[in-house]
């Protein structure tokens, strides 16, 4: 009786192999697409706003915050929550100036110099609680020697431009030191003059002002990837 000979294995002919073959292709293939659209799109996003509407205070950076916390982004999370507080507590500070009598309008502008610092602006300054008696008050915007001799007296003394210094002889110094040299202690430079020269209100205004295009930019940058 003849035996099958011994050695390798031989190869033998599926006419179904190639079909076969194909269709776990054709599986894989949707199974990658379906992993792509889940995370293209996020479970339980709100979704983030368009720039226009990211731009918006409050609104756009609290979207913006809450589509990065369900997405997992918590760095951008806490970026644009952090956009959001400053959006409110900008809003509340302007609301408390204006609430306070944030514009000094002179009862007599039939006076010589109605709106003068000293004699006019600072005593109502003083007597509205703005600044307390012999406490320097910076014109930190406009000042008012310089290029701010040029500024009428109406637009440069209101509350809005003065920023207190700290009271007695340590804010003396630090007034003296926003344009000169006082008292063998030299000029500040621009970050010092910025730091204790500006109101809060207006450190908050400035990372607003660049923080809300670079969240909107950046949205828009996560969308194109």
């Amino acid at each position: 009786m003849a035996q099958m000979p011994r050695g390798e294995p031989r190869s033998v002919p599926d006419p179904a192999g190639e079909q076969y073959d194909e269709m776990i292709r054709q599986e894989r293939l949707k199974r990658q697409g379906a992993e792509a659209a889940a995370a293209q799109q996020p479970v339980n996003s709100v979704g983030h706003p368009g720039f226009a509407e990211s731009l918006i205070p409050v609104w756009g950076s609290g979207r913006e915050a809450v589509a990065d916390f369900q997405e997992g982004d918590y760095a951008g999370a806490a970026l644009n929550g952090a956009l959001a507080a400053s959006d409110l507590f900008l809003a509340g500070s302007i609301a408390k100036g204006v609430a306070k009598g944030g514009v000094y309008v002179a009862k007599n502008v039939a006076k010589k110099a109605p709106y003068a610092w000293k004699t006019e602006v600072r005593p109502w300054m003083v007597k509205q609680g703005y600044l307390k008696p012999g406490q320097h008050g910076h014109h930190w915007a406009i000042p008012q020697n310089g290029w701010g001799k040029n500024v009428p007296d109406w637009l440069k003394n209101q509350p809005w431009n003065i920023k207190a210094m700290p009271e007695g002889p340590a804010g003396a110094q630090m007034h003296g030191r926003m344009t000169n040299s006082y008292k063998g202690q030299t000029q500040f430079n621009v970050v010092e003059r910025y730091v204790y020269g500006t109101p809060a209100w207006s450190k908050v205004a400035t990372g607003a002002a660049v923080g809300h295009p670079a969240a909107a930019a950046k949205a828009q940058s996560d969308k194109r990837r």
